[in-house]
């Protein structure tokens, strides 16, 4: 029988048997643990500290920070999401931005085809929307001012067989509301539903996000902060399956940092912001 050695630390342990694969595995893991759990017991550490005191609402710490009126944080919001090749308008009411909306879509229709190459066959993906379903929107009356464009969303309950997802494949377009629009990054706090399903804002390569300004916060704390409060912030998070954080377009870059967009969701995102300071 060949004897096989295992090194643990300053010893050498010496087994008779073969070292089963889960043994070897098992012995690392606590070999791993140990070293940590003797570094946080070093008294001369800063973190964590010894009995440390719950943290409350003034005393959670906040990484980011944004300031202002509804219209400030809307302007932050909107320079971030640049920062992050991302777009933006403001506009007052819903009226205008339903107005921005339907402009936005028109100029990406029209941008698509005027660069299209060879022959482009109409088969009607080019003007459809993939959607939240319109009653989750913050604009009410979408879908028909739409259709009387020749525009239509599409609102699928699932896309779990072939024939759903080939429905969806080649929409352009996607359009949704968000949860929450955090100023200090330029992110937009999104959680699909049965209204609002997240292949809106993954599926499609452009998305277009509705802002109303009472879903703007300063900061991903803010929002948390309220949540707390009206004591909702359990039963959000229960009721929804897939809560994220979309920052700008989708983004990939390599070992050279050369920035690739769209490689693992939209490669446009724009956010129509729309509201009057209190």
């Amino acid at each position: 029988m060949v004897e096989n050695y295992m090194f643990a630390g300053a010893e050498t342990v010496v087994f008779k048997q073969p070292l089963s694969r889960d043994f070897c595995m098992s012995a690392a893991r606590e070999n791993i643990l140990g070293k940590l759990r003797s570094a946080l017991a070093r008294p001369d550490l800063r973190f964590p500290p010894h009995n440390a005191e719950p943290l409350t609402p003034a005393t959670r710490m906040t990484v980011t920070a944004a300031s202002g009126g509804k219209l400030a944080l809307a302007r932050r919001f909107g320079d971030e999401l640049q920062t992050l090749h991302g777009d933006f308008e403001i506009v007052e009411s819903p009226a205008e931005a339903r107005m921005a909306l339907i402009t936005r879509l028109q100029g990406w229709i029209a941008a698509e085809a005027q660069n299209a190459k060879g022959l482009r066959l109409g088969v009607g993906y080019e003007r459809q929307i993939l959607s939240w379903h319109p009653d989750a929107l913050p604009i009410p009356g979408l879908a028909e001012a739409l259709q009387d464009l020749d525009l239509a969303l599409v609102t699928p309950r699932e896309l779990r067989s072939p024939e759903s997802r080939e429905a969806v494949r080649y929409i352009r377009y996607g359009l949704t509301g968000v949860e929450a629009a955090l100023a200090s990054t330029g992110s937009m706090l999104v959680a699909s539903g049965e209204q609002t399903m997240r292949s809106a804002s993954l599926l499609p390569i452009r998305h277009i996000a509705l802002i109303p300004f009472a879903s703007l916060y300063p900061t991903m704390e803010d929002w948390l902060r309220q949540r707390r409060a009206d004591e909702s912030l359990a039963d959000y998070l229960r009721n929804h399956a897939n809560v994220v954080m979309i920052s700008g377009p989708s983004k990939s870059a390599d070992i050279e940092m050369n920035l690739t967009l769209g490689v693992h969701g939209p490669r446009y995102v724009y956010a129509i912001l729309f509201g009057k300071e209190p």
